[in-house]
């Protein structure tokens, strides 16, 4: 009698577990089926923008041509699409993807939130304003450890003040190709304006090398003196080209 009422307990429980085995083949067969790339929607990575010449975009069907702002950005960068009209008082931010297909242009349009993604966009141009003008050094050997610790503190600080604006894509191809290399095949990018009042930025970039000087690694080493001075020249003059 205890034999059987395991025997049959045993083949409940195998039952069970075959059912939860057909499951779960079932829905990892159906999720595969949508064949969406896994991607960050929220958070592309960085990636350098080619020249691109345009086959088609967004408006083309009803005749337009590319927003200004984007025209501009991709041809001059993002200098110039803040020095359009609209955008006086405004830091712009663009950011993008790219992929074969426009299904997944279109779904990262969607998901994209600007409050999840400004932290990067605004520590890609901190970072980038640190860098400016160093030719003969890198940028940890001329400001030292305060370069480690001001790049961190830019990553993890909480921006705030951010819109998205606009949106646009574009299939497009490089312009230039490498005349040995086998043409590449076109690509859709997919790209988002996001805007931040001016003050607002510069008070948080402010705050947030407010709080850096003096630094030392985790393993105690200290900048130099130099290394501090030509960091509190940066900082002073941060905003002038930033």
């Amino acid at each position: 009698m205890v034999s059987s009422n395991i025997m049959a307990s045993r083949l409940k429980l195998t039952g069970i577990i075959f059912l939860f085995f057909v499951f779960s083949c079932t829905n990892r067969e159906a999720i595969n089926d949508t064949n969406i790339p896994s991607i960050q929607l929220d958070m592309p990575p960085k990636q350098e923008i080619p020249v691109l010449q345009v086959i088609s975009h967004k408006n083309l069907q009803e005749g337009r041509a590319l927003p200004l702002w984007l025209s501009s950005f991709l041809e001059h960068g993002i200098t110039e699409a803040e020095s359009l009209a609209a955008y006086q008082g405004s830091y712009l931010f663009v950011s993008y993807i790219h992929s074969a297909k426009l299904q997944v242009i279109y779904q990262w349009l969607e998901n994209y939130r600007p409050e999840k993604d400004f932290t990067r966009l605004a520590a890609e141009r901190i970072k980038e304003r640190l860098e400016l003008g160093l030719t003969e050094k890198p940028p940890d050997k001329v400001y030292g450890p305060n370069y480690e610790k001001a790049i961190k503190a830019a990553y993890s600080y909480s921006f705030w003040g951010a819109t998205r604006l606009d949106d646009g894509w574009v299939l497009a191809l490089p312009a230039v190709q490498d005349q040995d290399a086998r043409p590449e095949e076109p690509q859709y990018w997919g790209f988002i304006l996001v805007s931040t009042p001016r003050e607002t930025l510069e008070i948080q970039v402010i705050e947030l090398l407010s709080r850096i000087s003096n630094s030392k690694t985790r393993g105690g080493r200290a900048a130099t003196k130099e290394q501090n001075a030509a960091f509190e020249n940066v900082k002073e003059h941060f905003l002038e080209k930033f």
